[in-house]
């Protein structure tokens, strides 16, 4: 083996070592939807046909209320990309409530969150919106995820080629 291949070799592992690490630490159950991929709609719609059934669903966090021996989730559902990540939008694809065994702190499990949710739908429940009655589908939530909140990053104002000498020598620059 020459030392070509040593080093394409050695490389290789390297890489292959820091891909693996920089890989995501997303649960199976919240990556890969189940076989029968049960729309918020469908459950709605029939209730009794789908309980007990396993599901995926994800969006953003309305609210969420501890119990006695329970976190409730109330969240406004969003599409999932292929990793099971809801895709922010202006569209509402419906509400649901995850019931998750314990306590979950309010200030961590917050509004506006994207977290996606792998349980059991139990029922539908009638509760207000404001004065409007709406069924949410209660999930027993088996697995969670809280996604990562974006970083937000502070632009230069200046474009990257930003000279500050630039009017100095520039023939089309105009002194007093």
């Amino acid at each position: 083996m020459g030392l070509n291949n040593v080093f394409r070799t050695s490389f290789v592992c390297i890489l292959s070592g820091w891909l693996s690490a920089c890989a995501t630490h997303i649960p199976e159950a919240i990556k890969k939807p189940p076989a029968e991929n049960l729309s918020l709609q469908q459950v709605q719609k029939f209730p009794d046909k789908h309980r007990g059934k396993l599901i995926r669903w994800g969006g953003s966090i309305i609210s969420s209320q501890n119990r006695e021996a329970q976190t409730e989730l109330n969240i406004l559902a969003q599409v999932l990309d292929k990793d099971g990540e809801p895709q922010q939008g202006d569209q509402s694809y419906g509400r649901f409530i995850a019931v998750v065994k314990g306590f979950l702190d309010p200030a961590i499990y917050s509004k506006g969150r994207a977290i996606t949710v792998s349980g059991r739908f139990e029922s539908l429940e009638k509760r207000k919106i404001d004065q409007f009655d709406y069924f949410y589908p209660i999930i027993n939530a088996e697995h969670i995820f809280l996604w990562d909140v974006p970083e937000k990053y502070d632009y230069y104002h200046y474009p990257y080629w930003y000279d500050p000498w630039y009017p100095y020598y520039n023939p089309y620059w105009h002194h007093r």
